[in-house]
């Protein structure tokens, strides 16, 4: 009995390293921690000539990367 307990202890114990170390999720690359708190607007625009603003440059990096866009930084302020 007391085996059976060991043995199963090791097993949870392999699954969980398996899951930790299993490759990564390919969403990750975008997974940028930006502060959401800081507050630097940034006008930008796109190929296209869309422009919007953003919280800060962090978050439209991570915006383009989610959403392959290709926004660029043209003012430190909100777009008209």
């Amino acid at each position: 009995m007391k085996l059976f307990a060991v043995l199963l202890a090791l097993a949870l114990y392999a699954v969980t390293l398996v899951q930790c170390l299993s490759l990564p999720d390919p969403n990750a690359k975008c997974a940028m921690e930006c502060d959401t708190t800081e507050f630097k607007a940034i006008c930008a625009a796109d190929d296209k000539g869309t422009t919007r603003t953003f919280r800060n440059l962090c978050v439209m990096k991570t915006e383009n990367c989610l959403q392959n866009t290709s926004f660029q930084k043209i003012s430190e302020k909100d777009c008209p």
